[in-house]
């Protein structure tokens, strides 16, 4: 028996629901389960192998797996990225708690989860935005700011990227004024001060799922430090380019932090000048 708990929002989930489909390729024969699926946002998006949906969504499966751990006494497993992922030897009887962001369990499935968001959400983006990517090359910059200014359960620090890291960025597109350039952002007042109005800009005011889907389909992507502009785009369905923060949450030490999050697809790109 072996639970992997969901934790944080939709970007931490995709990790953690990829690392339980690792685990049951690496040891066959055990029952593998979430015991909190109540907090997961990726049944409510997107269209998952099995019965997942299903289950992630009932309310008795829901009941019934949050009091699996304490009942059958399972032994709670701390899972960190300091060190470089490796192949993980599964334990019975235990239950995972961890954040696995690095592409190195999804890149060891023998069968990719596909990750199909669920038909009203692509209809909705396509009512909204279809038209606009399918006339122009499009570059999206992801900036994450609000909680990241102030992040940390026991320590609070602030691990948001400086506004020139964007800057920087956009200034190396070589015929930038020929994208529209969409701007996703946690706080767009404050990226419509830094980033003046231009004839090609665009400011997103929209659902985390609409904005997923914008940097899922941009040509180019500017992504922040955030597990959700890595999902999105890392599941393009395009041959795109990503500019991503080198380091990631190790920016200001010069480090790669959590070890693995630097996915060979994207261009990492200096903080620091």
């Amino acid at each position: 028996m072996v639970g992997v708990e969901f934790k944080g929002r939709l970007g931490n989930q995709f990790f953690q629901y990829t690392f339980l489909k690792y685990l049951k390729t690496r040891r066959k024969g055990l029952i593998y389960f979430f015991p909190n699926p109540h907090h997961a946002y990726l049944a409510k998006y997107f269209k998952l192998p099995g019965l997942d949906n299903f289950l992630l969504e009932s309310k008795v499966y829901s009941a019934i797996t949050r009091i699996i751990p304490a009942i059958l006494g399972l032994k709670d497993l701390n899972f960190h990225n300091w060190v470089a992922p490796k192949p993980v030897d599964v334990k019975n009887w235990v239950y995972y708690k961890g954040y696995y962001q690095t592409a190195y369990y999804y890149e060891q499935l023998p069968h990719k989860i596909p990750f199909e968001l669920k038909d009203k959400f692509k209809l909705d983006f396509e009512s909204k935005y279809g038209q606009l990517f399918k006339e122009n090359q499009t570059v999206v910059v992801h900036i994450r700011r609000t909680d990241y200014m102030n992040y940390g359960e026991r320590r609070k620090r602030d691990i948001s990227l400086p506004l020139d890291y964007f800057k920087k960025c956009l200034a190396n597109i070589k015929d930038l004024d020929s994208y529209k350039v969409i701007f996703v952002s946690d706080d767009v007042e404050k990226v419509k001060e830094v980033f003046p109005q231009q004839p090609n800009y665009i400011f997103s005011n929209n659902s985390e799922i609409i904005d997923f889907q914008i940097i899922q389909n941009a040509d180019i992507s500017i992504i922040s430090n955030s597990t959700f502009a890595w999902w999105a785009a890392y599941l393009s369905p395009k041959n795109n380019t990503v500019y991503a923060p080198k380091y990631w949450f190790g920016f200001n030490l010069g480090r790669e932090h959590p070890k693995g999050i630097m996915t060979e697809k994207f261009i990492w790109c200096d903080v620091k000048s």
